[in-house]
């Protein structure tokens, strides 16, 4: 008998919270599914990943602390925290991992992933591929300011390697023809779609979720002057507020809140102030009118400005519309998601060529999505088609209104959630347009 053919080893590298990067945590599960073929998910530790990744036998996940320097003095810190990623990736990469067959990594961060990366692919004789979600540089000058010498050198990294890269893969036809136009690099669209675990959520699943979320939800709210609003007591122990179960049947329950959700990193491309603003207008407008339903908002996620924000949350004066903060463990997450009526982004994006990934897992709930327009948005989000664009508080606050009047039974709300029955997941749109670009590449290897 001839010896069985070693599997192929495909790294995947992320210098970032590896759970908090679902892109790349689907590609390492398409990866895995590869004849004869193992990955290795490199990053930093952190959140959980999804289940379907820990799941798969054929993926190692090889995660390490990440650096801690003071932002105080960035020209003082950032080259040294520079130095000690340099040092983890090298050890990491060329000295744990054995033989490597592909090694792609996330951009941005650019520095040093990509230069880390490169060498490690010259000495390890493997693939270099680059998947682009945005520019580092970009990032970058939205803190340090554009003229900055870092943002310089960070442009410069990023064209070269770029350019030095076997493959590229890039999240929108903006950004593909961006890199072509201006650096010369032959990037293939990869665009985010949703994985098959999002989707509507069942009766049973909203119930279970909403029971053991019973301390982070109101239920009912208290407004400032000590009265409640509806959500009315339950009708028995059993019953959240979306749902009831009255001899051992769980329904909808008809006086339930309108479901609004937004998920942010809480940074500074994406301003909160804007969504804060409508929410405020929108109580106003609804405050006494029984057309409307009273509205509960869902923000999931972590990020620098969370403080901030749930300060002015704190201070604002809400009768009919509440605002909760919750972080959500992987698995929740979709779940949260699919018993959504309205999902909010008010990501702009630094570089204006990437598209927010929190929309497409809406749409995988059949979550019509109201946001915030900026350059290439129309790839995605078709105003009045799939969802709607707005550009400023007033616009968002109108278009809330106009698909929440007569909730539960809004037409309009129906008519947007209808035409994303047929969106297409991560394994189909994976296969299609990434796959052959891997095949090529370990044939090559």
């Amino acid at each position: 008998m001839s010896p069985a053919t070693p599997p192929r080893h495909v790294v995947v590298l992320v210098l970032g919270d590896v759970g908090r990067s679902p892109r790349m945590q689907y590609h390492a599960v398409s990866l895995s599914k590869m004849p004869n073929t193992k990955v290795t998910l490199v990053g930093y530790e952190g959140e959980r990943c999804v289940p379907q990744l820990l799941a798969q036998p054929n993926i190692h996940l090889r995660t390490f602390a990440p650096v801690k320097v003071s932002r105080s003095l960035f020209v003082l810190s950032g080259p040294l925290k520079v130095l000690i990623q340099l040092c983890q990736l090298f050890w990491i990469l060329l000295f744990t991992l054995g033989s490597i067959d592909v090694l792609m990594v996330q951009n941005p961060p650019t520095i040093p992933t990509l230069c880390v990366a490169w060498l490690t692919c010259k000495l390890k004789r493997a693939k270099f591929v680059i998947d682009w979600h945005n520019f580092g540089y970009t990032v970058l000058a939205l803190s340090i300011g554009e003229s900055h010498a870092f943002v310089k050198i960070a442009t410069t990294v990023e064209r070269v390697f770029g350019q030095l890269a076997d493959a590229n893969f890039c999240v929108t036809k903006a950004m593909q023809g961006w890199l072509q136009n201006h650096w010369r690099i032959h990037a293939t669209v990869l665009y985010d779609k949703p994985p098959e675990f999002f989707k509507p959520a069942s009766i049973a699943e909203k119930h279970e979720l909403f029971t053991r979320l019973a301390d982070q939800l109101p239920a009912p709210w208290v407004v400032p002057s000590g009265n409640t609003t509806k959500p009315p007591k339950p009708m028995d122990t059993n019953a959240t507020l979306l749902t009831t179960e009255i001899h051992s049947a769980v329904h909808d329950r008809l006086d339930r809140p309108a479901v609004l959700i937004s998920s942010t990193s809480w940074t500074e491309d994406e301003d909160f102030g804007l969504l804060f603003r409508a929410l405020v207008l929108l109580d106003a407008r609804i405050v006494d009118d029984p057309a409307y339903p009273d509205v509960l908002v869902v923000v999931t996620g972590k990020g620098p400005q969370k403080a901030m924000y749930l300060k002015k949350i704190q201070d604002m004066q809400l009768v009919r519309v509440h605002i909760t903060t919750i972080w959500l463990e992987a698995a929740d997450y979709p779940i949260m998601l699919g018993s959504a009526d309205v999902g909010i982004c008010l990501h702009t994006s630094t570089s204006g060529l990437d598209l927010p990934m929190k929309v497409l897992d809406m749409f995988g709930c059949q979550v019509p999505v109201c946001a915030v327009k900026f350059a290439c948005l129309h790839e995605l989000v078709r105003h009045n088609e799939n969802g709607m664009v707005f550009e400023d508080s007033v616009e968002l606050c109108d278009q809330l209104q106009s698909l929440l009047i007569g909730f539960p039974k809004s037409e309009k709300l129906d008519l947007l959630r209808q035409s994303l029955e047929s969106v297409e997941h991560w394994p189909s749109n994976w296969n299609q347009h990434a796959l052959p670009v891997f095949q090529r590449l370990l044939e090559r290897a």
